[in-house]
């Protein structure tokens, strides 16, 4: 662990030089966040009482199984959200330029996207979904508002972004990062015409890097989820490729693929899934443990538990932002881990995601 945390520092110490030669590009959602507290009662000697977790919450609910009632929240931020904006914005606050390929709004871009990073340029192709984001002490409730995404396919973006510069923005890529597959109705459309009208031409470019997460696919079908990873597959002829996964999104595909509930043993859920996967490196983590295979190996890292998070939106988003930046700055598969759960966490504990002089810090501490 010392020799690699050594490892990290020497590279931060390096970044900027690093990074000016590198670009980025990434897909294809964006959302407005409204991040809120639940209220579960008020007094007047205590105030207003937040719900603290997910399962006090949920006991409420179905204690008024029959009637109606209704909820109060506080909303403590309105902000840019989707998995790609936020990893976006992460990576570009590290010194990374991004071209983000997304919904920002059209004609005109949307007020939560205008704090985004200078170093992210924007390439909109639709108007944003809207997210109420309800955090508690254990995890998050997500509720999703399309708008005009599920109507987008890769046609749209075609037509609006146009062809000629798609092809300038990926090809020139060293990092393609495409997450939040399982809230785009149209997800596999847009890979496939991205593998066909743009990839396809290109010679294979060995270094190019590939990263995908595929969100939070409860609500997807078997078939979907399976065509999906024979697309991230294709993606494999032009580059590596990189597949990310919390708990429950390999537990998911563990089902899919072998008809069977995983164990409790994230590492034997892993080794199962990376013998089945044609990719090169798979990570599943959760916030307490983050594991990584590659064909070199299996390598462990875990997080440090934060029992009062600052903010929990996006923490998911930071972890792998991390992991993109130590593949950037050409660490490994276990010193890119390691970087993953630091930027994960110092958002966590900050609400915000760090720069370079405050990841060097936290790793000098």
């Amino acid at each position: 662990m010392k020799e690699k945390l050594k490892q990290i520092q020497e590279h931060l110490q390096n970044a900027p030089a690093l990074l000016a030669n590198k670009k980025v590009a990434a897909g294809f959602d964006g959302f407005v966040d409204s991040i809120v507290k639940v209220v579960n009662y008020k007094s007047d000697d205590a105030g207003t009482v937040f719900f603290r977790t997910i399962s006090e919450f949920g006991g409420y609910i179905s204690g008024k199984s029959g009637s109606g009632f209704s909820l109060e929240s506080e909303e403590l931020v309105q902000k840019l959200g989707g998995n790609m904006p936020i990893m976006a914005n992460a990576l570009a606050g590290m010194g990374a330029g991004v071209d983000c390929v997304g919904a920002f709004g059209v004609p005109t871009v949307a007020p939560a996207f205008a704090g985004m990073h200078a170093n992210c340029n924007l390439h909109s192709f639709t108007n944003p979904g809207f997210t109420t984001a309800m955090e508690f002490a254990d995890g998050k409730i997500m509720l999703a508002q399309m708008t005009d995404l599920n109507h987008s396919n890769w046609n749209t973006i075609k037509q609006t972004i146009g062809l000629e510069r798609l092809r300038e923005i990926f090809t020139s890529a060293n990092l393609i990062c495409l997450v939040n597959w399982s809230e785009l109705d149209h997800s596999n459309n847009i890979w496939q015409g991205l593998l066909n009208d743009v990839l396809a031409d290109k010679a294979i470019q060995q270094d190019q890097q590939f990263f995908f997460d595929l969100s939070d696919c409860s609500k997807r079908r078997a078939e979907a989820i399976s065509s999906a990873i024979k697309l991230i597959e294709q993606f494999g002829t032009h580059g590596k490729v990189t597949l990310s996964l919390n708990r429950n999104e390999a537990n998911i595909l563990y089902k899919t693929f072998f008809n069977d509930t995983p164990t409790a043993d994230l590492q034997a859920t892993g080794n199962k899934l990376f013998t089945r996967l044609n990719i090169d490196t798979l990570i599943i983590h959760n916030s307490k443990i983050s594991v990584a295979w590659d064909s070199d190996g299996i390598y462990v890292n875990e997080p440090v538990f934060i029992a009062e998070p600052k903010i929990s939106t996006g923490a998911g988003d930071n972890f792998n932002a991390g992991y993109c930046m130590g593949k950037l700055l050409g660490l490994d598969a276990e010193a890119s881990l390691i970087m993953a759960n630091a930027i994960s966490n110092i958002y966590i504990n900050t609400g915000e995601s760090p720069g370079i002089e405050a990841l060097s810090a936290y790793f000098s501490a």
